[in-house]
């Protein structure tokens, strides 16, 4: 059997048809390599080395071993450089195989690329970011780092935090060979990352987030300073009780003589006004930071505010603590705002309903959890309005905004939790929160 560069008229076929043609023999070892390129020439008498993926190009071969004839084409990337769509076919006791340089097929990732509208990368197998587009450069610029998107990613030192996830993404997508997803977040920045499969290569697209994020902080924000409007009047309330107390013993001391006969009392009302202005103060306060705390303490410093403002509006509070002894990290500021927004809808609840108003506080362990539950007996949602109110925006108030329950429910999904509405119209609305408990705070 004469070789195949033995006739003119084959080797004229496959200058026409393919880059390169190769042919192995039942060993598996190279017996002919024909092409024009001589650099193409050197890697294919090697292949075991130079198709990559490698594992991938190995199932190529034994599939043409088995089957006479392989199953699909198949992309390779030859020298880590160009990309090649391979078929190959047994002919006799010899494994013929042709590539055609995939020059196309990277233009359209290309132009692909630079037409979608997010932030992207295309990454080869050696994690090597080949091409990106202007969206990722200007994220990077805005993240402030520092032009190394041609280090591979395997190699790179992460100048940056972001690299990291790009690095496992890229991991995970080598792995499975399925989409991928991931976030980073920071205070400031929350990226959601897809990783994709392409051929042999791997793209990865990131979803900027972070101006919904600052649009949400500064709807939780205003909600926060509406909930403080709202119940400066009850607090104000609260501080009558011990500026009397204390004007009582002054004038009395002043009769007497003997101040230090009310010292103990005037001292002890002083810290008590003290402390009920520190509740109110704390939920003021703009913090997006995550701290240990029992839940005793966020509880009971919410207490003189629900008492103060039930007694304003004419309602009863009833409240019932359960004992815990686990932590929760939680951002504390945030987590009273939630209840404070589901207290002040429980009293508007109330408006023209004359019995029956109380205002109901448990709270209990269950399964891990720290449960918070918080219930009213007001007219409850309507059936037709139950499937509705998570939606942002929706609301039945003159003046409501319609972002407290769905940003409710996303502040205790941020903490791992569970917020559940259970309301039976005409009858009324438990609300259940559910906090995981750790054992104890880090030293």
């Amino acid at each position: 059997m004469k070789k195949v560069n033995e006739w003119p008229i084959y080797l004229e076929m496959i200058y026409l048809s393919s880059d390169f043609c190769m042919v192995l023999n039942e060993d598996l070892e190279i017996e002919e390599v024909i092409t024009e390129d001589q650099q193409l020439r050197m890697a294919l008498e090697h292949p075991f080395q130079s198709f990559a993926p490698n594992p991938a190009f190995e199932n190529f071969i034994y599939s043409i071993v088995k089957n006479s004839i392989s199953t699909t084409k198949q992309i390779f990337t030859i020298e880590k450089h160009n990309s090649y769509q391979c078929k190959g076919k047994k002919v006799e006791d010899k494994i013929v195989i042709l590539g055609k340089k995939c020059a196309s097929v990277i233009q359209k990732r290309d132009g692909i690329l630079d037409n979608l509208p997010i932030p992207a990368m295309l990454i080869d197998i050696d994690g090597k970011i080949v091409k990106f587009n202007s969206h990722l450069q200007n994220l990077h610029s805005r993240l402030d780092i520092p032009e190394n998107l041609l280090d591979p990613l395997v190699t790179s030192q992460w100048s940056h935090p972001v690299f990291k996830e790009y690095f496992h993404v890229f991991q995970q997508l080598l792995e499975s060979k399925q989409t991928v997803t991931r976030e980073y977040r920071t205070e400031e920045v929350r990226l959601k990352l897809q990783g994709v499969v392409d051929g042999n290569h791997y793209v990865i697209m990131m979803k900027d987030e972070s101006f919904q994020r600052r649009f949400e902080q500064l709807l939780s924000y205003q909600q926060q300073m509406q909930a403080v409007s709202q119940i400066a009047a009850g607090v104000a309330h609260e501080l009558r009780n011990p500026l009397s107390v204390i004007k009582g013993f002054v004038q009395l001391s002043k009769y007497s003589n003997n101040l230090d006969k009310y010292y103990d009392t005037i001292y002890s009302e002083i810290d008590r006004m003290n402390k009920i202005i520190e509740d109110f103060l704390s939920i003021s306060r703009k913090k997006i930071d995550k701290r240990y705390i029992h839940p005793a303490e966020l509880v009971e410093s919410m207490l003189v505010i629900f008492r103060s403002e039930c007694i304003l509006h004419d309602v009863e509070f009833i409240y019932k603590l359960g004992n815990c002894e686990g932590y929760l990290y939680v951002n504390e500021q945030m987590l009273k705002q939630v209840l404070i927004n589901i207290m002040r809808n429980s009293i508007e609840a109330y408006e023209g309903q004359k019995r029956n108003r109380t205002f109901n506080l448990q709270t209990f362990i269950e399964d891990g959890f720290y449960v918070i539950q918080l219930k009213d007996n007001g007219p409850g949602i309507a059936p037709e309005l139950f499937e509705k109110i998570n939606e942002p925006f929706f609301t039945t108030k003159e003046k409501g905004t319609g972002i407290g329950i769905p940003l409710a429910r996303q502040i205790i999904e941020e903490h791992k939790g569970k917020f559940i509405i259970d309301s039976t119209y005409g009858k009324g609305t438990l609300i259940s929160i559910q906090l995981p408990l750790e054992n104890k705070p880090p030293l």
